[in-house]
């Protein structure tokens, strides 16, 4: 294919490049012995509490947005990389950013944005860096409340990685509340109704 026509077809391309983070797996799981969840998944939770936590505070809901949606956007590029791995490789993230998002109509605006994330200086980019810890301690109280040990020992480091007020009382809420709480009041219908179906 000819760079003219790669150029024609760009944003189609992004598209079909950031599908592929709906495939890749993020690999700490892996070591920690429970099921996938792949990079897709992740960015979305990170948005929705990126949404939650931006509601609380006077920032850019376009920005902070942007900035959820696509920060591990590289990983189609340089794959997602478990603490163990990340002692002895670098990635250039900058770079894999730059090859996916430059030439289309918002990648400069999205590099802009996607830079800002990296230093993790404004405002921002502290509050969707904490979004993405906050996504990571909902899978690990999960798996805790499944039962899984070694999750909790994880799930007691990372709750230490947040210093917004706001993450933190989002945080201190995760811990107290049982993965399954959300759909209590529908169970004790279903329940009610299976004991009435007996009587």
């Amino acid at each position: 294919m000819n760079k003219t026509k790669q150029r024609k077809n760009m944003r189609a391309n992004f598209l079909f490049e950031t599908q592929v983070l709906k495939r890749l797996k993020r690999t700490g799981w892996q070591i920690l012995g429970v099921e996938d969840e792949s990079i897709s998944e992740h960015l979305y939770l990170t948005a929705v509490i990126t949404f939650v936590l931006a509601k609380q505070l006077n920032v850019d809901m376009g920005k902070v947005l942007t900035m959820a949606l696509f920060h591990d956007t590289h990983e189609t590029r340089v794959g997602d990389v478990d603490k163990i791995a990340l002692g002895y490789i670098k990635r250039d993230i900058s770079k894999a950013n730059k090859d996916i998002f430059q030439g289309l109509p918002f990648g400069k605006e999205v590099l802009l944005i996607l830079g800002e994330y990296e230093k993790k200086k404004s405002l921002e980019a502290r509050l969707v860096y904490e979004a993405n810890v906050i996504a990571l301690i909902i899978q690990l109280k999960t798996h805790v409340d499944r039962g899984n040990l070694h999750a909790k020992e994880w799930l007691m480091a990372n709750k230490e990685r947040v210093s917004l007020k706001e993450s933190k009382t989002l945080v201190a809420e995760i811990m107290k509340t049982d993965s399954q709480d959300f759909w209590q009041d529908i169970r004790n219908k279903l329940h009610s109704g299976f004991k009435n179906k007996k009587e």
